[in-house]
């Protein structure tokens, strides 16, 4: 079950329908009396039952013309007017609801706490007072306010416990360590609760109406009564079904109507009501794919004061996300089964925070029962049900550790669920007893070492007491590893490297943490100062002189060493003895100063410094201009074999060339180029080892080495140019498509061909196109990424042109930037030169052959083929229905109709033949198949003529299911303002779909 946002006019408290299946209809002509004084009988019957409570009928076909009477547009629009913020916020929301009823509009509530009013205008006038309002300077933004309704699918099953789903969530090993306490509360923003229900009594802790602002919330719908209940009934006295926690107290607001319609207005005033009145978890089992400012304002404002929001996700089996579930730090439930599956209804994806059980749940419903709940108790599915789970989730966590916040709680619901991986419900399902143990705790430790005051150095033991499960270090803020410790026998304790960190005073902490690693902000502290030695250079010595390439030495207690010439860094060495090969080429000539500091195992070098040496530096100094490729494939396939590094001497010098692997030894050469003169010159590496054999894939440094003697000495020079060897071809795998055909013909019906593919890495694949002679028809490349991927043909050949329809045969090759290549084996693909042809068809049904057919409240409402003008063949849609007191009903007929096959569905429209008794509204709404939604036509007028009226047409987008059916439903709505006596009815003889669709030609 679950609550979704509408937009239209209300339905009755208690909505009812007739079925009549058209198989059954068998009426003779003549069996009323004359049409005419059938009807006048017939509405004087209605009149005289407009005043009395409406008679049972099939809850099933009420709750389909209850959403479909819903989802009308109604006769206004609500509108939220939020003013800019600043001190005089009530004066200028007075202002604005002044201004607004001097424009026809009527006010309908403030919301001070969000700065907004909210407004009731005529439709036809909403865009213009909108414009109005948005030009005030007080005014800050004007929504429109949307309507939301019950959605739900009620569940006969009457189940006798609710241990499966409970203990599921490990609900019971949760009560005892806690069950609840009553100062914590859950407000249940829904359509309001029986407080006078045996199993909630003493449970209510307060009541407000947000529809009239007052303090009734009786529960016409039941929902409410059913969401209290799974989170809060009272548990252990004998009777019904025990909440999930039973301890807690229940905020009953009311933000639904008696039709179970909500105004976002409404929701917005119940939100910040129960935020202002204490409640520490809002339960919202209510949601549309629409989000709106208002609403996101409220649950902002909740979570302003520390309020946990709780939604349930929704009940459509999409992606979409839903609102409020999705609005940021919303605890967004989706449904499992509780037995490792998602529920098929259930929303899923990225923003589903948790899952919880939501099918088969017991519940408790109003004591005298509504159109969709059994009394007393009943059984149901939904996300509406497995989001009051998760709330009481909350207030058991709330009530076990007072002093947590929302964002503690939050945390420990997420961490703490598990399973239903890859199902798109977030973290997993909840874990009542787990979340105990994630729950942030309250406790400090003591830290027993070092002393506070100590002075350390080097690796130091620290250690704490404590009565929490684990517990994490820290110095200066910074925790010490990534995980808490386990504290054992009252005890934890960690290592502390000091190496790499300033000498000087430091603060060391100790925390205590849950094991979902959620840990306290009070914390046990003590000083302490590091004092290191300093690391040392031992090499070179000062005034030393260096030529080509030197090897920097240095000493230290322990940790690592990183080396600086002239304050850069140049390298690192994580272990004794410390030492670091450099090139002095890299260096100018002349003098320079090295330096060593102490690091830590990771890398940070904040420790103490050596004293500096300096030393000198004359080489010679080479250079590369260019190495390419830097990526080849030595394989001998004539494809990037080799690779070319082309250096720059500045004078005269004797050259070897050596190739170095990664570990930094040689495994070609050094190969001796002779005295090269200055200027530009090249070596080649054809990837052959010493060995002889081909180097294996991996990188290597290509080095050139260069001397030149002087007559007091040999300079030296060298520079290293990475490359990387590639011997592995790309793979192709799971080829898709073989044996498949398309239709080139481009009118955007499968024109092209698209096998897919899975490639081990980036690789261009050429896709190559022959006749069953092996004639090239075409080839072509793409550059794809590695993974699941495809390249498509849109069946022309090279020189453009279409192909005849034939069957073709296509292989794939993919080669890599190394140039390593693999081909596929032969596939097939045939063509066809048939192409889309747009059709119409005319189906054609007699009034008396609906589906189903009633109204949605009998007592004013309904359908009758006896007394129609074409009976057997027809039949009437009356509705007497006040809109003023009964709110909007309709009178309709269901019709189904399979339609020709075709390739795809273009549109819909109905002719309905027929009369009226008076001016009347007459439209049709088509179901969307797998929603709860329809697709409205517009409406017309009829007259008391007998005549065709056309509805339509829509789009058949999502109205053709998949065994080509279309069920459209003919109503007649009690639309204000149409004719003065309010009766308003349709004589429907004879009805036509006309489909228009695309078949092959």
């Amino acid at each position: 079950m679950h609550l979704v946002r509408r937009r239209s006019v209300v339905c009755a408290a208690v909505v009812l329908g007739l079925l009549v299946p058209s198989a059954s209809i068998a009426v003779a002509a003549g069996a009323a009396d004359s049409s005419t004084g059938g009807k006048q009988a017939r509405l004087e019957q209605l009149r005289s039952n407009v005043a009395k409570k409406p008679a049972s009928a099939d809850p099933k076909a009420s709750h389909a013309l209850r959403t479909l009477a819903v989802q009308r547009e109604s006769g206004k629009v609500v509108l939220a007017v939020k003013v800019r913020g600043g001190a005089n916020v009530s004066t200028r929301l007075a202002d604005v609801a002044r201004a607004a009823k001097a424009q026809g509009a009527q006010q309908r509530r403030v919301l001070r706490q969000l700065g907004t009013v909210s407004i009731a205008v005529p439709q036809g006038q909403a865009d213009q007072i909108a414009a109005q309002l948005r030009q005030r300077s007080d005014v800050a933004r004007v929504d429109v306010v949307v309507r939301k309704t019950l959605s739900f699918v009620p569940n006969d099953e009457y189940y006798s416990t609710t241990a499966p789903y409970l203990d599921a969530i490990s609900a019971p090993a949760a009560w005892d360590v806690h069950q609840g306490d009553a100062t914590v509360k859950i407000a249940v923003v829904d359509s309001g609760v029986d407080v006078s229900h045996p199993d909630l009594v003493g449970r209510i802790s307060d009541t407000y109406n947000a529809v009239d602002s007052g303090t009734d919330v009786t529960d016409t719908v039941g929902h409410g009564t059913f969401v209290a209940g799974v989170a809060a009934a009272t548990g252990n006295n004998g009777i019904g079904v025990a909440g999930a926690a039973m301890g807690a107290s229940v905020m009953a607001v009311k933000v639904a109507d008696s039709t179970g319609q909500i105004w976002s207005d409404a929701e917005a005033a119940g939100i910040d009501w129960a935020a202002d009145h204490g409640a520490k978890v809002i339960n919202l089992s209510l949601g549309s794919d629409t989000p709106t400012q208002l609403e996101s304002d409220a649950v902002a404002y909740a979570q302003g004061k520390g309020v946990l929001v709780v939604a349930a996700a929704g009940n459509d089996a999409t992606t979409t996300p839903s609102y409020p579930a999705a609005y940021p730090q919303v605890v967004a439930v989706g449904a499992t089964d509780a037995a490792g599956h998602r529920a098929p209804f259930s929303e899923y994806g990225s923003w589903v925070t948790v899952g919880a059980p939501g099918t088969g749940i017991h519940s408790t419903t109003p004591t005298s029962g509504t159109i969709d709940f059994q009394p007393n108790y009943d059984v149901a599915d939904g996300t509406s049900f497995s989001s009051p789970l998760v709330a009481a989730e909350a207030a058991l966590l709330w009530s076990m550790r007072p002093a947590v916040n929302a964002a503690d709680v939050r945390a420990a619901i997420v961490r703490s669920a598990h399973g239903y991986a890859g199902l798109g419900l977030g973290a997993g399902q909840v874990d009542f007893r787990a979340a105990q143990d994630a729950l942030r705790p309250d406790s400090v430790p003591t830290l027993t070492a070092p002393a506070d005051g100590a002075t350390v150095a080097g690796v130091v033991s620290l250690s704490a007491s404590s009565t929490a499960p684990e517990l994490n270090f820290a110095v200066d803020g910074g925790p010490l590893g990534s995980l808490p410790q386990r504290v054992v026998g009252g005890t934890a304790g960690v290592s502390w490297s000091t190496y790499g960190v300033p000498n000087g005073p430091h603060t060391i902490t100790a925390y205590d943490c849950s094991l979902g690693a959620l840990c306290n902000t009070a914390v046990a502290q003590a000083s302490v100062t590091v004092a290191n030695e300093a690391p040392q250079v031992t090499s070179p010595t000062p005034s030393q002189l260096l030529t080509g390439n030197a090897t920097f030495t240095a000493s230290a207690p322990g940790g690592a060493v990183a080396f600086l010439v002239d304050g850069v860094r140049r390298g690192l060495d994580y272990a004794a003895p410390y030492t670091l090969a450099s090139s002095m080429s890299a260096l100018s000539d002349g003098t320079h100063t090295l330096t060593v500091v102490s690091c830590s195992a990771t890398g940070s070098c904040n420790g103490p410094v050596s004293s500096p040496v300096t030393f000198r530096a004359l080489s010679l100094h080479p250079r590369f201009s260019s190495v390419w490729p830097n990526l080849f494939s030595p394989n001998g396939d004539g494809r990037l074999d080799s690779s070319k590094a082309t250096y720059i001497l500045p004078d005269t010098e004797v050259v070897r060339f050596a190739v170095f692997n990664a570990a930094g030894a040689v495994v070609r050469g050094p190969v001796a180029l002779g005295t090269q003169l200055a200027g530009t010159h090249s070596a080649t590496w054809n990837g052959v080892l010493n060995t002889g054999a081909r180097a294996p894939s991996g990188t290597y440094r290509l080095g050139i080495i260069t001397s030149r003697a002087t007559p007091s000495m040999t300079l030296w020079g060298s520079i290293l140019a990475t490359v990387v060897v590639d011997q592995i071809a790309p793979t192709m795998s799971s080829i898709s498509g073989s044996g498949s055909g398309f239709y080139p013909y481009p009118d955007h019906y499968r024109d092209s061909f698209a096998p897919s593919l899975t490639l081990s890495e980036r690789a261009t694949v050429t896709m190559t196109v022959r006749t069953s002679s092996g004639a090239l028809v075409r080839a072509f490349s793409a550059n794809l990424p590695a993974g699941r991927t495809s390249i498509a043909w849109n069946g022309r050949n090279s020189a453009g042109a279409l192909v005849p329809a034939s069957t073709y045969y296509w292989t794939l090759t993919a080669q890599d930037p190394a140039g390593n290549r693999r081909g596929s084996a032969r596939y097939s693909v045939w063509t066809s030169s048939r192409r889309l042809l747009t059709k119409t068809a005319t189906l054609t049904r007699s009034g008396a052959q609906f589906t189903s057919a009633g109204g949605t409240d009998l007592s004013c409402a309904g359908a009758d083929p006896t007394v129609s003008d074409f009976a057997p063949n027809g039949v009437w849609l009356s509705n007497v229905c006040d809109p003023s007191t009964n709110g909007g009903q309709v009178a309709a007929a269901v019709y189904s109709f399979t339609l020709p096959s075709a390739i795809g569905y273009t549109s819909l429209r109905v002719d309905a033949y027929g009369n009226s008794l008076a001016p009347s509204v007459l439209g049709v709404g088509f179901t969307r198949w797998g929603t709860q939604e329809y697709q409205f036509t517009t409406e017309l007028l009829t007259g008391t003529t007998n005549a065709w009226r056309t509805l339509g047409p829509v789009s058949a987008t999502g109205l053709v299911s998949s065994s080509h059916e279309v069920e459209g439903t003919i109503y007649v709505p009690n639309e204000p303002g149409v004719n003065s006596m309010n009766e308003y009815d349709y004589d429907l003889g004879s009805v036509h779909l006309v489909v228009t669709y695309t078949v092959l030609s």
